[in-house]
C-alpha cells in the first residue's frame, strides 16, 4: 500500500506539481536534489536495471551484493545462495568485511558479485576491485556499475565519501590490469539528453524510450563492467 501511495505522489509531482519545462531549463537549482527519486526512477537506476537484465544468466550460484540482495532476487536465475557484504553485522549480512582489506574477505567463494555504484565511494578503488577479484571463484563474474557524468551524492559524501567519476578508458584500464583485458567488457550508458535529465533530477519516466536507449559514449551517465575471473 505504501509503495502505491509513493508512486501516486511521484506521478503527481511529475505531471501536476512540478512538470518539466523542456523548453527552458535555464535554472540554478535542479528539479530534484535526490537524482529524481522523488519524481520516479532515476535515469542511472534505469540503466543499471537494463545492464543486469541483459546479464541475468550470469546471476547464479552464490550471488553477492553490498548491503542487501534486491538485484540478486530480481534478476537471479538459479541462485543457490544470496550473500550480502557489509562492514558491519546486519540481518541480511553473510560476509562482514571490507573490499579494501582482502584479509577480511573469503577467497574463491562467489559465483557472481553484483556491485552497483560502489567503487566511486571508495577512495582506494583499485584495491577494492582487487578485493572483488579475491572473492570470486575461478570463472566467477563481477557485474559492476560506475558513476560517470552525474552529480555528487550528498548522502554518501557525508557518510563515507564520494571520490570518483569514471570514463570507459579508465574503467578498461583498471579492470583490465586486475582481471586481464581479455576478460572484461565495458558498456557506456547515456547521452547528452539523459545526462541533462539526471543532473536536473528528471526521472526516466519523463523521457521517451528511444531517448533513454540512444547511447553516446561521449556522455556516459554510468559505465557498466562485466569482468570474469579466469
Amino acid at each position: 500500500m505504501l509503495k502505491i501511495v509513493r508512486n501516486i505522489f511521484k506521478k503527481l509531482k511529475r505531471e501536476v506539481i512540478s512538470p518539466v519545462s523542456w523548453d527552458n531549463l535555464r535554472r540554478l537549482q535542479p528539479l530534484s536534489t535526490t537524482f529524481g527519486f522523488d519524481r520516479g526512477t532515476p535515469v542511472d537506476r534505469h540503466y543499471i536495471t537494463s545492464f543486469l537484465k541483459a546479464h541475468d544468466t550470469d546471476i547464479k550460484g552464490h550471488v553477492l551484493e553490498i548491503a542487501e540482495s534486491s538485484y540478486s532476487k530480481q534478476f537471479g536465475t538459479g541462485v543457490t545462495k544470496y550473500e550480502v557484504l557489509h562492514v558491519q553485522a546486519g540481518s541480511q549480512v553473510t560476509i562482514i568485511g571490507d573490499l579494501t582489506d582482502k584479509a577480511s574477505l573469503p577467497e574463491n567463494r562467489i559465483d557472481c558479485f553484483i556491485c552497483t555504484q560502489t567503487f566511486n565511494f571508495i577512495y582506494d578503488f583499485k584495491t577494492a576491485i582487487e578485493g572483488a577479484y579475491h572473492l570470486l571463484k575461478p570463472g566467477g563474474v563481477l557485474l559492476a556499475t560506475l558513476a560517470g557524468a552525474t552529480q555528487i551524492s550528498a548522502y554518501d559524501q557525508q557518510r563515507w565519501g564520494d571520490y570518483w567519476r569514471f570514463t570507459a578508458q579508465s574503467a578498461e584500464k583498471v579492470f583490465g590490469e586486475i582481471f586481464g583485458k581479455d576478460n572484461i567488457e565495458i558498456i557506456s550508458y547515456g547521452n547528452v539528453l539523459t545526462c541533462t535529465a539526471i543532473l536536473q533530477g528528471i526521472s526516466a519516466e519523463e523521457l521517451l524510450p528511444e531517448e533513454l536507449d540512444y547511447q553516446d559514449p561521449v556522455y556516459p551517465i554510468i559505465l557498466a563492467v562485466r569482468a570474469r575471473k579466469a
